[in-house]
């Protein structure tokens, strides 16, 4: 690598948002109003514990930005930057305020299985994700949970997507979690994936519990003291686990790299993958040596963990108004494979990005195009921006371009055509699970 090569990186992940920005986040479902009054106009949703960018405070609301682009008004009691994080290999739980830890906890885990991740009832394990405290009980039964128990959202929107793919849960069941998370709720507790997780006394001195977190009885008193329904909660297998999906840069280079990896096995642009085509749910694919240029993107961010058919089709149910075709019923075989629907999606789960130009994109970020088709809509193409630049020092753009051709990384960025309609950063792997 160059020495202006090497200048060139640098500067991009210096320009990749900071992970503080992140943790403000909606305490509860709320509307996202075009003026800070009540009877405001509704521009959007916010789902429970979904991230949002402060921007300034007025009168009792706070002016919040969801996802890349989509801006309004939330009251200030629904956003919060106080949360909790648990370490476990570490054995910590720490309580954060803003950019700050206010307090540590040490924490027992199961007996028989403190560092795996739980999978399903019975096996002992402590979840690993994002979750929220759904429920508060300042008198539990003192001999399973000690002095004070804080119900954690167990199970969450990703672990009912791996039930639903393992067979351990039911369509129905995953429909009923995803409900219940993005509405704040305690989801589902007596499904195949267990249930009941929860932070309480009775001690830390050893791991002890069945899967869930222990705090010594005047620890937990302590910590109740300061939570609050729908607190975010982030659970890791470790603290080195924190800080290697807390780089900036994380999702980005693991979804070129998974881009990257296409090309070396290239898939062919047929007339054939322009069709619905039957495939599994979550987790389906049409045939892997084929593809249109949404395939490109779908499977650079599977590869990176991400899998953009479940997260389409859960969004476009709970929120069909944001999508083109909103009369239509969600179809897990076809409706991410559409242009139209990830810009309505990632525009709200993006860290960063913009509509109508190309200006601050970089390496790993999900680049969409206008190449003029009649179609009603500016986002008719889509690819992964490369780390590589074309002859004008422009970054290239992985993608098929049409039929007959193969995934490449072509010199479509800055230029007269295609132009540019729209550009998405992913963040935090847990703001996109």
């Amino acid at each position: 690598m160059t020495r202006n090569s090497l200048i060139a990186v640098s500067l991009f992940l210096l320009a990749l948002p900071s992970r503080a920005n992140a943790e403000s986040y909606a305490r509860q479902a709320s509307a996202l109003r075009a003026s800070p009054v009540p009877a405001a106009k509704i521009v959007d949703r916010v789902d429970a514990n979904q991230s949002v960018v402060v921007q300034k405070a007025e009168n009792g609301w706070v002016r919040a930005r969801l996802g890349a682009d989509v801006e309004g008004w939330l009251p200030s009691e629904v956003v919060s930057d106080t949360w909790i994080k648990v370490w476990k290999r570490e054995r910590k739980l720490l309580l954060i305020k803003g950019d700050a830890i206010d307090k540590t906890f040490r924490i027992a885990l199961g007996a028989d299985n403190p560092l795996g991740t739980k999978v399903k009832r019975g096996d002992g394990a402590t979840p690993e994700g994002r979750y929220f405290i759904a429920e508060l009980d300042p008198s539990p039964d003192s001999g399973r949970y000690g002095a004070r128990s804080m119900r954690l959202s167990y199970p969450s929107v990703e672990d009912a997507r791996r039930g639903l793919r393992d067979h351990l849960i039911d369509k129905a069941t995953y429909l009923a979690i995803v409900r219940a998370i993005r509405a704040g709720e305690v989801p589902p507790q007596h499904t195949a994936l267990g249930g009941s997780i929860r932070i309480h006394g009775g001690g830390s001195s050893k791991d002890w519990t069945l899967g869930c977190i222990g705090l010594d009885d005047a620890d937990a008193a302590a910590l109740y003291s300061s939570v609050f329904k729908g607190m975010r909660v982030d659970v890791y297998a470790s603290a080195d686990e924190d800080k290697r999906l807390g780089k900036a840069d994380y999702l980005p280079g693991a979804i070129l790299a998974a881009a990257k990896a296409q090309i070396e096995a290239a898939a062919l642009y047929t007339i054939a993958a322009m069709k619905v085509i039957p495939m599994d749910f979550p987790g389906g694919d049409i045939p892997a040596d084929q593809a249109v240029c949404t395939d490109i993107v779908v499977r650079a961010l599977r590869g990176a963990g991400v899998d953009l058919q479940a997260m389409v089709f859960e969004d476009r149910t709970l929120h069909p108004d944001r999508y083109p075709g909103r009369a239509e019923a969600p179809r897990t075989v076809i409706d991410h494979r559409r242009v139209g629907n990830l810009v309505a999606l990632l525009r709200r789960h993006a860290v960063a990005g913009a509509i109508n130009h190309g200006r601050g994109l970089g390496p790993g970020d999900v680049v969409v195009f206008d190449t003029g088709i009649p179609n009603g809509s500016p986002f008719d193409h889509i690819g992964i921006v490369d780390d590589r630049r074309d002859t004008d020092g422009n970054l290239r753009a992985i993608n098929i371009w049409t039929v007959g051709r193969r995934t490449s990384s072509m010199p479509l960025i800055g230029k007269s055509y295609p132009t540019v309609a729209a550009w998405f950063r992913l963040g935090h792997p847990y703001e996109v699970r």
